[in-house]
């Protein structure tokens, strides 16, 4: 790594940490030199700006996931096993940068509005994987975008629970039962009634 790139990636980090902890808004750049090591001015020497410097980092974990959804579920053939591939990617990057994750996760309804066409998108990916699988009659046909969110929150709610320390343990810990949460959303699968016993 260069001189320059190591740099880049202090910046990067220090910034990561003080938005996942405060917000972009709330945090200053000379709040980032400061926890780089570096002099404010040599962020605008590979940032234009800090907005500039979030929606990067932001587009660049988006679009690192849906990569990887997409290549992992194309390896699948049937829905169950491309729904298990779903959560296994979640929290593989989940698990290989949390701070990177967490940013992305905490920061969404600021960046989702600057997401295109052009950029690839994991929402779009399981999107389109829910809506082939109701084409062919694997899952039942119902309100795609529905479906979708709610197979995606059974992945991500524990990830922002993890976030706020009520999970402790690494997100791969629990891709059994996330991928059979995952699964039940997509089949829409009632919970069994719980059977109290008789007084």
């Amino acid at each position: 790594m260069g001189k320059a790139e190591d740099t880049k990636n202090r910046i990067e980090r220090a910034a990561l940490t003080l938005f996942v902890a405060r917000g972009v808004t709330a945090t200053t750049t000379k709040e980032i030199a400061l926890a780089a090591g570096i002099a404010e001015g040599t962020i605008y020497r590979h940032f234009a700006t800090k907005e500039a410097m979030a929606e990067e980092l932001f587009l660049r974990v988006h679009t690192a996931i849906a990569q990887e959804l997409d290549k992992a579920q194309r390896a699948k053939s049937t829905m169950k096993d491309k729904a298990r591939a779903i959560v296994q990617t979640y929290c593989a990057a989940a698990d290989s940068d949390w701070l990177l994750f967490s940013y992305h996760l905490l920061s969404q309804h600021q960046h989702m509005m600057q997401v295109n066409s052009a950029h690839a998108n994991p929402v779009a990916v399981v999107r389109e994987i829910v809506r082939k699988a109701m084409a062919a009659g694997e899952i039942p046909k119902r309100d795609i975008d529905v479906v979708t969110a709610m197979a995606l929150g059974v992945v991500l709610q524990p990830a922002v629970h993890k976030v706020y320390g009520r999970i402790g343990s690494a997100l791969s810990d629990h891709v059994e039962t996330l991928a059979e949460g995952v699964w039940a959303a997509l089949c829409g699968k009632a919970p069994k009634p719980l059977r109290l016993p008789k007084a």
